[in-house]
């Protein structure tokens, strides 16, 4: 179990960066995260302009953007810590993780991030918007595929490592590092 201070400590970690080209107000708490990290930093294309003119309201007002771009946030957050915490078989339900969670907040950051990009570019390849933005990325929807899944050639070897296979490594990382598995040494006898 975690507490909503936990999932608030995280949510607070990455921002979506300052709202270059688009004419609405965004909240600093949105902007700026605790760890100085944006959502730019996952994937070039996850920036505040092309959430905004893809988000399936029309002139979305200040205040309803913002709830948006937190409930983002809270989504990703959320479902990072079932996949790290309650998905691990080592995970007690009575046991609290808050304090873990907090004191390694940086551990989180990978995870929450690209599930935040992935959130992004999700939205992009399915918004029913037309305008300019979204008409540039629909003509680009291929790579946007790639960009999420990555990409094998003939043979089978990996010659793009997509969004997910990303989130999946930094979810293992911090799992491992949260749960780490005991050392076994291995050897045979040597009497």
């Amino acid at each position: 179990m975690y507490s909503t201070d936990s999932i608030e400590a995280l949510e607070l970690r990455i921002g979506f960066g300052v709202p270059n080209g688009v004419s609405i107000s965004v909240d600093a708490s949105n902007q700026t995260g605790t760890s100085g990290r944006t959502i730019s930093g996952f994937h070039k294309l996850a920036t505040i302009k092309n959430l905004y003119e893809t988000v399936e309201v029309v002139d979305m007002v200040g205040p309803s953007f913002n709830s948006y771009l937190a409930q983002l946030k809270t989504d990703a957050v959320k479902a990072v810590l079932v996949r790290i915490l309650n998905q691990n078989n080592k995970y007690l339900d009575s046991e609290d993780y808050s304090g873990t969670i907090i004191s390694k907040a940086e551990l989180f950051d990978e995870a929450v991030g690209y599930a935040m990009a992935i959130s992004a570019i999700e939205q992009f390849i399915s918004t029913t918007r037309k305008n300019s933005t979204v008409r540039s990325l629909e003509g680009s929807y291929k790579m946007l595929k790639i960009e999420l899944e990555g990409a094998k050639n003939n043979k089978g070897a990996v010659v793009a490592v997509g969004l997910r296979n990303k989130l999946t490594t930094s979810i293992k990382t911090c799992s491992d590092s949260i749960f780490p598995n005991p050392l076994k040494i291995t050897s045979k006898q040597i009497w």
